[in-house]
């Protein structure tokens, strides 16, 4: 197990990939992010239910990613981490800009609470 101390980097490490992915726009890194040995939740900002599931999840990001030209911006800021022993809670709000496939800019502000769990492969959001 990992020293406590190092904790919260962790978790931040795993909210940076997060963004970065979205910038670089790589399905594969963004479904890594998930746990798939748990029955893992995401609820993205543009639908009105949440996509359930590491395979939903993976095929989500393969639409989203494919859907979506570039991204010029995504940042997160007010980032709050509370681990409790396995378990992370992280609060963020994100701004993203971008252009969709069809060359149309869009541009998504929101918020979101992410659920990670320590495993042997380091902290994994299961929601």
């Amino acid at each position: 197990m990992r020293l406590m101390a190092n904790d919260t980097d962790d978790v931040a490490a795993l909210v940076e990939m997060f963004r970065a992915d979205w910038v670089n726009r790589d399905a594969a890194i963004l479904q890594s992010i998930w746990d798939p040995s748990y029955e893992t939740v995401y609820c993205p900002a543009e639908l009105d239910r949440p996509v359930l599931g590491k395979a939903s999840i993976d095929q989500y990001s393969d639409r989203v990613v494919a859907d979506i030209s570039d991204v010029h911006v995504m940042a997160v800021s007010d980032v709050r981490i509370d681990v409790i022993d396995n378990v992370a809670w992280v609060f963020f709000s994100f701004h993203i800009e971008g252009l969709s496939g069809t060359s149309e800019p869009f541009t998504v502000n929101g918020r979101t609470t992410l659920m990670a769990r320590r495993t042997d492969d380091g902290w994994k959001g299961i929601h």
